[in-house]
């Protein structure tokens, strides 16, 4: 590997490896997705800094190379994540697996879901990030989640895509 790409490289290299302390170590659970993300967004500011910091001929070009580099395997590694950790397709093919060879593993991996298996899981995040809590049987928004809604209202006006759900 060439010295210009490596920032990049190592980048992804930190990332994936600070998640890993963070989630084993610290947490001992899987961490939300925010706190990834958060960790992701940190790791691109040391490659940033890294990378301008180095002593190349074209340090904008350098930067640029390896911030794409970081970005590309940092958001595969993110998408790869929030699939394991969140996603409902994934743990009912899981559980296919480990049902194997039964002839009727899609309806017994179903069966260990609700109808509404979905929303309960997303109910429960937003319960665990402590955005909505629960008061009395009913759900109310948190001043986090108050915060969190405003942010993604702002970032989808930015990308053009309105404000609703």
């Amino acid at each position: 590997m060439t010295a210009p790409l490596a920032y990049g490289v190592v980048g992804v290299a930190l990332f994936v490896g600070l998640a890993q302390v963070y989630a084993r170590f610290v947490l001992r659970r899987p961490p939300p997705v925010p706190h990834v993300l958060i960790l992701w967004m940190l790791a691109a500011i040391a490659v940033v800094t890294a990378a301008l910091a180095s002593n190349v001929a074209h340090p904008i070009v350098s930067t640029v190379t390896n911030l794409s580099i970081y970005l590309l395997g940092g958001e595969t590694y993110i998408f790869v994540y929030a699939a394991s950790v969140g996603s409902l397709s994934v743990r009912i093919m899981v559980e296919m697996l480990d049902l194997e060879p039964a002839p009727d593993a899609l309806q017994r991996a179903i069966a260990r879901y609700s109808p509404t298996a979905f929303f309960d899981i997303r109910l429960q995040s937003l319960q665990a990030q402590r955005l909505i809590t629960e008061i009395g049987g009913r759900y109310h928004v948190t001043a986090k989640g108050r915060r969190w809604v405003q942010y993604g209202v702002s970032l989808k006006r930015a990308l053009g895509v309105g404000v609703g759900g």
